[in-house]
């Protein structure tokens, strides 16, 4: 997990002077930290590249306590990493999963979005969602609805 943390800053994928979006940053932390993606090549499921512990969590998270509707809120804000922690970083883990298996040109695009920014720039939450919609589409309710679908049927 850290090593990818420190991967991720010395490629110049986040920036370590400016604002990166924590559930960008985690997400893809957490999805490399599972032993599955590093048999990707050989793992012909998805379920076989999951990270197992957060899966569960974020099963348990979406099935009880995950507002309806809220991706916006999350993709905006990181206030959830300050509020319930393990809720936030499995979310980040569930999102960055489900766009690498289902959007991973994209996925790539959005990363690439985010590492161009000005890194002395604020980041405000309006223009982290315009990012996110410029790269996946501007209908979140429908992306929602996708990902959760994804999510419960892994």
């Amino acid at each position: 997990h850290e090593a990818t943390h420190q991967f991720a800053f010395n490629m110049g994928l986040h920036s370590r002077i400016g604002p990166n979006p924590k559930w960008v940053v985690e997400g893809l932390a957490t999805v490399l930290e599972a032993a599955g993606p590093a048999r990707a090549k050989s793992a012909r499921s998805v379920t076989a590249r999951i990270n197992r512990e957060r899966w569960l969590w974020f099963r348990n998270y979406a099935r009880t306590r995950r507002p309806d509707r809220s991706l916006a809120r999350f993709l905006g804000s990181d206030r959830m990493f300050e509020t319930a922690v393990l809720d936030a970083y499995s979310q980040a883990w569930a999102l960055s999963f489900y766009l690498m298996e289902t959007r991973p040109r994209r996925y790539m695009d959005y990363l690439r979005t985010i590492a161009c920014r000005d890194p002395l720039q604020r980041y405000s939450s309006e223009e982290r969602l315009r990012d996110f919609q410029k790269a996946f589409g501007g209908n979140l309710d429908r992306l929602e609805a996708e990902f959760l679908r994804f999510m419960d049927r892994l």
